[in-house]
């Protein structure tokens, strides 16, 4: 398959392995610590908890909208550490979980063709998925400084498209993912030690909320309000 890396943020249609395909984004920057919030959210954040106060008293403290969804990555990041081995998974904030991927544990050699032991981090990753499903996936695939540029563009991708094939071919909805691939730009080590290249060789999973989450709160809380 030729790969085509525009300088531009055109839209591609990568080949699945399988027959399926997956639309992403190339080597866009993105603000990862952005998280959705509208007037409704702000306006069900700061409402009164629900006036009927016996009926509170009985059924213990009401959460607030902030602490609902800290429950649900509460909840998520336990099913995460339970069922993916290994890979360090870091809550960075209420609202965004961070997994990274070793490209040499996820992937046979310097290939794009994942090991057995990624094959099962990414069946593990999915089913976490789909039991969590408002919740929104950004994927950003890295490479070391050895090689070309163009190589390690197009191995990052290759990578990235294969994370992404699996949670789609999983039940993941393909609405909820992000692919990005930056090939050996964006360094967290030295290059220059072995070591370090073996770090560089990554792929980062972001965990964040999306809309319906808030949609799903906002229910929830509308509802205890009338009881």
């Amino acid at each position: 398959m030729k790969f085509d890396f525009p300088k531009s943020r055109k839209k591609i249609l990568i080949g699945l392995v399988l027959g399926t395909t997956v639309g992403l984004n190339g080597c866009r920057i993105i603000n990862k610590n952005r998280i959705y919030t509208d007037e409704k959210w702000q306006s069900v954040q700061q409402s009164p908890r629900s006036t009927n106060r016996a009926v509170t008293e009985k059924i213990g403290p009401v959460l607030t909208a902030d602490e609902r969804v800290a429950q649900y990555f509460d909840n998520q990041l336990i099913e995460l550490r339970k069922q993916v081995k290994v890979s360090p998974i870091t809550r960075v904030n209420t609202k965004l979980i961070h997994i990274r991927f070793d490209a040499d544990s996820y992937f046979i050699g310097g290939s794009d063709i994942p090991s057995e032991f990624g094959k099962m981090n990414m069946a593990s990753l999915s089913r976490v998925l789909l039991s969590y499903p408002h919740t929104s996936v950004i994927m950003e695939s890295y490479t070391d400084a050895n090689g070309t540029d163009a190589y390690n563009d197009r191995l990052s991708l290759k990578r990235v498209a294969q994370v992404a094939n699996w949670l789609v071919l999983s039940g993941v909805s393909q609405n909820r993912l992000k692919a990005l691939w930056y090939g050996k730009r964006n360094p967290v080590a030295s290059n220059d030690i072995v070591e370090g290249q073996r770090i560089n060789r990554r792929v980062e999973i972001f965990i964040m909320p999306n809309k319906t989450l808030f949609d799903k709160i906002n229910s929830e809380m509308r509802v205890a309000g009338t009881n």
